[in-house]
């Protein structure tokens, strides 16, 4: 069965969640104007940049 997990936004803290632990690399948007890239296998976020 597939484990869920979290990671903090690096732009603003907010925590982003329940990502499965598929295998890849996903996109997630925040509210606070960061787009970042999460590293499934490390789980953790991989790069980020500020939206315009």
């Amino acid at each position: 069965m597939a484990e869920a997990f979290a990671v903090e936004c690096p732009g603003g803290g907010e925590t982003k969640g329940h990502m499965s632990d598929h295998a890849g690399t996903i996109g997630v948007h925040c509210s606070c104007g960061v787009s970042f890239s999460v590293d499934i296998e490390a789980r953790d976020v991989d790069e980020w940049w500020k939206r315009d």
